[in-house]
């Protein structure tokens, strides 16, 4: 009796390892894939300096910006002025609009490299299947890449893109899911 239930937690033990070996390698290839990411094309950097001095017309437009003297009006008449209405420097001004170029860049990239990689990861995940815990986690990994890639592909397509894309790749690792639990299944003898 005591045996037996040495032999169980023995069992739990190793599953439990197993399990947290692969969760700690999914991370880990989540991480790389970022990194490389980040490496080919960095994010923009945080905003720390003060915002430009755009208060006359010549600062503005050096900047990329547009003075306006009177607002104008998206729908009806236009109104008059009141007395004071101060002109303003509208934007997006150039290092905006460069900020947002290198941010969209730095998505493109990433969704590049979480696709490629959490591809390549479950590929790797399924040819090694007989390995205990290398295999889910680089399933697991690769499920967590291509659940960032949706998140990049959300982020860039428009409308009916992103449902397309989300669908396509939900399809997908159902389609995986239900393989890899069938393989599983089909292998795995049962407890009589």
């Amino acid at each position: 009796m005591a045996a037996a239930i040495q032999a169980e937690f023995r069992r739990w033990g190793a599953g439990f390892v197993g399990g947290a070996f692969a969760v700690a390698l999914a991370l880990l290839l989540v991480l790389v894939l970022r990194s490389v990411a980040v490496q080919i094309t960095p994010p923009p950097p945080s905003v720390t300096e003060p915002y430009p001095d755009v208060s006359t017309e010549a600062l503005c437009e050096q900047e990329g910006g547009r003075w306006i003297v009177q607002p104008q009006e998206a729908f009806g008449p236009v109104r008059p002025a009141p007395e004071k209405i101060q002109p303003y420097c509208q934007g997006p001004l150039a290092f905006e609009r460069a900020r947002e170029v290198q941010a969209e860049a730095s998505r493109q990239t990433s969704l590049f490299v979480f696709a490629v990689g959490g591809g390549l990861a479950v590929a790797a995940g399924v040819l090694l299947r007989t390995s205990r815990g290398v295999s889910p986690g680089l399933l697991l990994g690769g499920i967590v890449s291509f659940f960032f890639a949706g998140i990049e592909v959300w982020r860039l397509s428009p409308g009916i893109g992103r449902l397309i894309t989300i669908a396509a790749v939900f399809l997908a690792l159902v389609g995986l899911g239900l393989w890899v639990f069938r393989e599983q299944h089909e292998t795995v003898p049962s407890r009589s």
